[in-house]
Parts: C-alpha cells; sequence; structure tokens
C-alpha cells in the first residue's frame, strides 16, 4: 500500500509541475506590449514569439525590442496567441521566435506561420533556441515564410537549449544589425 501512495504522490507532483508549466506557456503567449523609441520613429517592428516552458524566446525578444527602439524602431512584442500577433501589415520588420521541440519550432509558431496572411512589403527575421546541433528550426521557419513570399534576411539559432538565452546580449545586437542591413 505504502508503495501505491508513493507513486501516486510522485505522478501527481508531475501532473501539477505539467500543468503550470502549460499555463506559464500559454498565458505567456497571450500577451502584448508596445515599445516607442524616444525621438523619432524611423519605422515599426513586430516580434511575434512562443514563450516556450522557460521564456527564453520571450527574453531574447525583449533584448531585440531595445535594440530596436535604440535604433528609432516602434516594436510591438506580440505573445504567438495575441491578437496583435495576426496582423503584420502596417510594419516593415516582423522577427519571429521559437523553442525548439522536436527539432521543430512549437505548435503555436507553425500554425501561425501556416495562417499569415502576406502584408506585401516586409522584411522577416527568425530565431529560435535549440535543442542541439542538428535541430534548426529556425531553417523551417524561414523556409515557411519564404513560401509565403516573405523574404527572410536574417535566421539564427542560437545556443544548445530550448530552456534559456544567452546573457550576452551582444548576438542579438548582431541579428538587429544583420537585419536592417
Amino acid at each position: 500500500m505504502r508503495i501505491g501512495v508513493i507513486i501516486g504522490i510522485i505522478i501527481g507532483i508531475i501532473i501539477l509541475i505539467m500543468v503550470a508549466a502549460w499555463a506559464v506557456g500559454y498565458f505567456g503567449s497571450s500577451a502584448s506590449e508596445t515599445i516607442k523609441p524616444e525621438g523619432a520613429v524611423m519605422g515599426k517592428a513586430l516580434i511575434v514569439y512562443d514563450p516556450g516552458l522557460s521564456g527564453g524566446t520571450k527574453t531574447v525578444a525583449g533584448y531585440m525590442a531595445e535594440d530596436l527602439k535604440a535604433k528609432g524602431y516602434e516594436v510591438k512584442l506580440a505573445g504567438v496567441r495575441s491578437n496583435e500577433a495576426s496582423d503584420p501589415s502596417g510594419y516593415n520588420l516582423l522577427i519571429v521566435g521559437s523553442p525548439t521541440y522536436g527539432a521543430k519550432p512549437t505548435g503555436p509558431i507553425t500554425s501561425y506561420l501556416e495562417n499569415l496572411k502576406s502584408p506585401g512589403n516586409i522584411t522577416a527575421g527568425v530565431y529560435a533556441l535549440a535543442g542541439r546541433d542538428t535541430q534548426d528550426s529556425n531553417l523551417v521557419m524561414a523556409e515557411m515564410l519564404q513560401n509565403k513570399s516573405i523574404p527572410v534576411k536574417v535566421s539564427v539559432k542560437y545556443g544548445n537549449s530550448a530552456f534559456g538565452a544567452s546573457a550576452d546580449r551582444s548576438q542579438y545586437s548582431d541579428f538587429i544589425s544583420q537585419l536592417l542591413a
């Protein structure tokens, strides 16, 4: 009887952790925020991300938004499930970020890209937090955008873990510099 109780408690804890992780990811991907530059607006950027379990891609999106703001861009940070993510028209730049699960972008990012309507004249960049050297979910996202006639100027995979962003912010500034070049 004791072993059954212990197994039941362990299963209960695992289920609780899974539900909590799902809730954090779900509700985190529904948020949006507008970041405006101090001076004149040079352009508008939409950064769409799926925070995943760790929130790493949201952290990276925030770093990129700060860099764009410093360069005069008004930035909409939009979780993949937010209403603001659905319409990229009116933006000069589209950046899409996803953690890598099973060597692919997350399901919500894949659905987003499949349903995305090409807004015309927009430049895109994609980034992924990857699990292994051979898991290039950024290339999957880039191909999906290019199939919709949206040019992808930068496609990058960061790190070897989907569970966190690097503290080296210069690599995210490099991404923005390449996108704006």
